[in-house]
């Protein structure tokens, strides 16, 4: 197992495994405040707009607004409804465990969509691996994509012509988010597919200018994804999953790397698929992310008044 010293984490790294320990861990209230301060940092709250653009962040009226709207991302109130189907008793279990669950009138489960993991996706994503964010999904949900299964990431490596489609979960368990994330690869194919009809060929998505420059006459011209592959010269796309997960003080990081393990990693579309799996112990969930809320109402509150 390799260790690697990036900003204020260590990263643990066997073979496509990675965990992602922030500094403090072992005091709680240093490592909440370190971690959830470093998440809604200016830099990485304005990071996609900054690399689209190639402009920096310099404080002005202009800037504070985009952090303001940036920051109400994580603050919507209003329930995001998704409808959960085609559940096992253990998955049902693990769900009504993991997030706050109603269901319909028809007995579906309806769950809270969590933007906040895959925005620390998004981050790691771009600040250590160097991918490129092609449009940070926390912001979007697609009409037949509305599911807690769907794609959550989508990036591009220009230099080794792969896209990534991503998955990501914030569970209380590890082997919870392990479950969790297999379920969601059982109709990754399709999800796929449907990405790229929904996003990556919608005209009015403000998609990476870089990403277009490169694929979008190709995009313009195949009707499929398996079109587009072939007409672009695809051989291979990488599926990040990542588990931001609450029991990281229960047990060794050799054995949350052990557990990733667990992920059925196969090939998808007939081309050659890469996995790169993620883990991001946080000491308890509820805790995690009721502090990470109230320090974006504080922000919030903080740019509306600037």
């Amino acid at each position: 197992m390799e260790e690697i010293n990036f900003e204020e984490f260590k990263i643990y790294k066997e073979e496509n495994k990675f965990s992602f320990l922030y500094a403090d861990f072992d005091d709680e209230n240093k490592f909440l405040t370190g971690l959830v301060s470093y998440i809604f940092d200016e830099k990485n709250l304005l990071l996609y707009s900054e690399l689209n653009t190639g402009i920096e962040f310099t404080p002005g009226k202009k800037e504070y607004v985009k952090l303001y709207k940036n920051i109400q991302y994580f603050l919507n109130e209003e329930l995001m409804k998704i409808p959960i189907v085609d559940l096992d008793d253990e998955l049902g279990r693990i769900l009504s465990e993991e997030y706050e669950c109603l269901k319909d009138s028809d007995d579906k489960f309806l769950i809270k969509q969590d933007k906040i993991g895959e925005y620390i996706f998004h981050l790691i994503l771009t600040r250590y691996f160097g991918y490129r964010c092609i449009i940070p999904k926390f912001r979007v949900t697609t009409d037949r994509n509305m599911s807690a299964f769907g794609i959550d990431t989508l990036f591009f490596d220009d230099e080794k012509n792969e896209i990534l489609f991503g998955e990501a979960k914030f569970s209380k368990k590890l082997k919870n988010g392990v479950s969790l994330v297999n379920r969601s690869l059982k109709d990754y194919e399709q999800n796929i597919k449907e990405e790229y009809l929904l996003v990556l060929s919608n005209e009015n998505f403000n998609l990476n200018s870089s990403f277009l420059n490169k694929y979008k006459e190709k995009i313009e011209i195949c009707r499929t994804f398996e079109d587009f592959i072939k007409e672009s010269n695809i051989n291979s796309i990488v599926i990040p999953i990542f588990i931001a997960h609450g029991d990281g003080n229960k047990e060794k990081i050799e054995k949350f790397l052990d557990r990733l393990n667990s992920i059925n990693s196969n090939k998808m579309l007939g081309l050659e698929t890469k996995y790169l799996l993620i883990s991001l112990p946080v000491i308890d969930k509820e805790k995690f992310v009721d502090f990470a809320i109230r320090m974006a109402v504080n922000k919030a509150y903080e740019y509306e008044c600037k």
